[in-house]
C-alpha cells in the first residue's frame, strides 16, 4: 500500500527540504507517495541569511529526519531569518552623513543597526558642507549607491574629503612687496595660485 509523506514549511525564513530517495523537494512538491515500508530520510537545507530552527510533527530534533514510511506521514520543517549587524564607519577629513533607505541606519561617525537575514539595504553618502564623498570601502566600494545584502554581518566605511578652491592673488599698484598664506605656503612676485 503507498504511503503519502507531506512536508510543511514554516517560520520566517526560508529554505528547502529533500528526500533521499528522491522525489520531495520542499520549495515546490512538498507531497510524495511511496511505497510501504520505504525508509526516507529528510534534509533541510536553509536559504542564505535563514537557519534551520528544527523538525516537528513525525520527526524532531534539528539534524537529517529519517521515517518508515508504514503510514501516512507529516512534518513541518521550521526555517528562521537570521539577523545581521551593519556597521557604518565615517572616515576622512569633512563631515558627511549615511542614510539606508530602509530605516534604520542615519549617522555621522559611526553607527550600526541589526537587519533580517537575507534583506538587501541601500546606503546612501551625503556630503556635508565643503566636503565631498570620496568614496566607500569594506563591503562596498566606489562612488554610488552602497547596496548589501545581509546574508552575515556587513561593514561600510564612507569616505568624505574637504573640497579645495584655488585662491588666485595678483598684485597692483606700483610699490613692492610680498604676499604670504597659511596654511599653504605662498610666495608671490606679480600673481600666484594655490
Amino acid at each position: 500500500t503507498p504511503r503519502t509523506l507531506t512536508v510543511t514549511r514554516s517560520g520566517t525564513g526560508g529554505g528547502i527540504v529533500s528526500s533521499a530517495p528522491g522525489g520531495v523537494l520542499c520549495g515546490g512538491d512538498c507531497s510524495e507517495v511511496f511505497a510501504d515500508n520505504t525508509a526516507v530520510t529528510l534534509t533541510a537545507t536553509p536559504s542564505p541569511g535563514s537557519t534551520f530552527a528544527g523538525w516537528s510533527g513525525a520527526c524532531s530534533g534539528s539534524g537529517t529526519c529519517t521515517l518508515s514510511m508504514t503510514e501516512a506521514r507529516q512534518v513541518t520543517a521550521q526555517f528562521q531569518a537570521g539577523s545581521y549587524t551593519l556597521s557604518v564607519t565615517r572616515s576622512g577629513n569633512a563631515t558627511g552623513t549615511v542614510t539606508a533607505s530602509s530605516g534604520g541606519v542615519s549617522c555621522g561617525d559611526a553607527c550600526s543597526a541589526t537587519y533580517t537575514g537575507g534583506s538587501t539595504v541601500s546606503l546612501t553618502a551625503t556630503a556635508g558642507a565643503n566636503a565631498r564623498f570620496a568614496g566607500w570601502s569594506g563591503d562596498c566600494t566606489g562612488t554610488g549607491s552602497c547596496v548589501v545584502n545581509m546574508v552575515a554581518a556587513r561593514h561600510v566605511t564612507a569616505t568624505f574629503t574637504a573640497t579645495r578652491h584655488t585662491l588666485s592673488i595678483k598684485r597692483a599698484g606700483t610699490g613692492a612687496g610680498t604676499i604670504t598664506g597659511k596654511p599653504v605656503t605662498l610666495s608671490c612676485a606679480a600673481t600666484c595660485a594655490s
